[in-house]
């Protein structure tokens, strides 16, 4: 287990420190290479036409999909900001998480419904089903408030069971069951909300094991590999195509990013005022959304959270 170093903001920029080999201790510099990010006002459009948004995603063209929750609804945008299309398709009864699937799918995960639903790439046909809705239950056919869903190397892929059952569910690229693991608790291998799922090119299962702070790594048979405690709280995890980890931390307003290989910090994105997603495209920039601030949680002025942004990579230096 490492700990990892704490990113500085400094102007209109927001910097991380990078780590060359190992994690600084606390509060000490690290050496090595920063990246900076910049904070694009507006995109999207106006706070209060957004709305708020509890997921998003990027597919291979750079098209952003953001999940609406008090609207229920999917917005298409591209790297601009542009809304191309909005889908008011019978999501969700609460909009939780979305993702692009290997083959361009849209997944869509209902936290309160107890649903995963995969869609074709342009929301209109609803491929597959999986939870009956609005039935809780801990069986290869039903969740309890799933959060997250995440996709394996032979067309499997795994649900984050998470804000009721604290266990993954494993399943193939027809939805047939195959296997399940995890408990609530705090011992490797034992969960207090999985809230986030993602599989890296060595097909090793990420887990963001929120309450407990921690992204537990298991193999696609669940077995634990490793533990890693130095990435904040993760509430929302993706792995790039550079084979970049990001951690969507609400509890310190903060944008992890590292190494998937060996979880070395490379830098952080600060001030992320209650993120609870992240994104990004094969440029580097970074998207992230929240889906509803209130007062005195992490927050001074909730009019101060946009429920959807981008944060721009400006230079390697």
């Amino acid at each position: 287990m490492r700990k990892g170093s704490i990113g500085l903001a400094a102007g209109s920029l927001v910097i991380g420190t990078g780590l060359a080999c190992r994690a600084a201790p606390d509060n000490e510099p690290a050496p090595g290479q920063a990246a900076a990010y910049e904070l694009v006002e507006g995109w999207g459009g106006a706070r209060e036409d957004v709305g708020t948004v509890t997921a998003v995603d990027v597919d291979d063209d750079g098209n952003v999909y953001a999940f609406r929750r008090d609207a229920n609804d999917v917005w298409k945008l591209d790297a601009d900001g542009t809304l191309l299309e909005q889908w008011d398709q019978d999501f969700d009864q609460w909009a939780h998480g979305i993702r692009v699937g290997p083959d361009g799918s849209i997944w869509t995960v209902d936290g309160q419904g107890h649903q995963v639903k995969k869609w074709s790439h342009d929301g209109r046909e609803l491929l597959m089903t999986l939870g009956e809705y609005g039935v809780a239950g801990e069986t290869p056919d039903l969740f309890n408030r799933p959060t997250d869903v995440g996709f394996g190397p032979d067309g499997e892929f795994f649900v984050s069971d998470g804000y009721g059952n604290n266990r993954v569910a494993k399943y193939d690229r027809n939805g047939e069951f195959i296997m399940a693991w995890g408990e609530a608790g705090t011992e490797p291998g034992q969960f207090n909300l999985p809230h986030t799922i993602v599989v890296d090119a060595r097909n090793r299962v990420f887990v963001g094991d929120r309450e407990n702070a921690r992204i537990q790594i298991f193999d696609l048979d669940g077995n634990l590999l490793e533990i890693w405690e130095h990435l904040g709280s993760p509430y929302g995890l993706s792995i790039d195509g550079s084979d970049q980890l990001y951690v969507a931390d609400l509890v310190n307003a903060r944008i992890w990013i590292a190494r998937a290989s060996d979880g070395e910090l490379l830098r952080t994105i600060d001030d992320t005022k209650a993120i609870h997603w992240v994104a990004a495209d094969r440029l580097g920039n970074v998207y992230a959304s929240t889906p509803a601030p209130s007062t005195g949680q992490f927050w001074d002025d909730p009019s101060e959270v946009w429920y959807l942004r981008k944060y721009q990579k400006v230079e390697d230096r």
